[in-house]
Formats: C-alpha cells, sequence, structure tokens
C-alpha cells in the first residue's frame, strides 16, 4: 500500500504562515500599545513634576510660563491616552486574527489527524485480510 499523503497538505502550510504571521502581527501591536502607555505615563509624572513645581513658584512670569506648559502637557496627555486607546483596539483586533488563524491550522491539522487514523485503520485491515488468505490457501493446501 502507498504512503499516507495528505491532499490539503499545502493547504495546511499556508495556514500555519498566517499563524505565525498573525502572532507576528500581535506581538508588534502589543509592542507599540506598551510604548504608548510608557509615553503616557511619562508625561503623567512629567505633570505630577511640573505641579509640585508650579506650587512653590513664586515669581508670576514663571508660573505663567509653568501654567502654559501644564496645559501643553494635558493636552498631549489627552493626545497620548487616545493613541493608548487605538492601540489597545489594534491589540484587540490582532488577537482575533490570530485566533482566528489558530482555529483554522487546528482544525486542518484534526482532519489530517482523522485521515491518518482512517489510512491506519485500512492499512491494518487489508494487511489482516492478506494473513487471512495466506492462512486459508494454506489450510486448504494441507488438506489437498
Amino acid at each position: 500500500m502507498k504512503k499516507f499523503h495528505f491532499r490539503l497538505e499545502q493547504v495546511l502550510q499556508q495556514k500555519i504562515k498566517q499563524e505565525e504571521q498573525a502572532l507576528l502581527e500581535l506581538a508588534k501591536a502589543q509592542q507599540e500599545c506598551a510604548r504608548c502607555e510608557r509615553e503616557l505615563n511619562e508625561s503623567k509624572g512629567k505633570m505630577q513634576q511640573t505641579i509640585a513645581y508650579t506650587e512653590s513658584i513664586r515669581h508670576p512670569g514663571e508660573h505663567m510660563q509653568s501654567l502654559i506648559y501644564l496645559e501643553h502637557l494635558q493636552k498631549n496627555i489627552q493626545c497620548q491616552q487616545r493613541l493608548l486607546q487605538r492601540a489597545q483596539e489594534i491589540v484587540q483586533l490582532r488577537k482575533e486574527a490570530a485566533l482566528k488563524a489558530r482555529q483554522e491550522r487546528m482544525i486542518l491539522e484534526k482532519l489530517k489527524e482523522k485521515q491518518v487514523q482512517e489510512y491506519k485503520e485500512l492499512e491494518f485491515y487489508l494487511e489482516q485480510k492478506e494473513i487471512d488468505e495466506l492462512a486459508t490457501s494454506r489450510y486448504i493446501r494441507t488438506i489437498n
């Protein structure tokens, strides 16, 4: 009997590559999300420091500059929060894509396993049939 051949092997290999690509994209999205979160935290830290510094200022000109810088930081923080939210949405989309790719790969792998099992069962059946025929023919020869 000839060797087992899974007819959808190329499709399975393509699904494996798609899953790997989806996982790479997920990792990149997670790195971008972490970077956005770091920048946001840094800006919040700068804002805390500036608030503390502003409270200790006595000169009105410096106080005004500090307030302008605080306003700038606040706008920057709002922008970074929007970027972080978008990065988190992208991470979620990438997770869903990776999960879908994994499910598609697993479906094909289960199909392959099932076909391998059926092939082995058929091979065993044919081998048993051949052994039975040999035993029957040998028995017939010993009788005659």
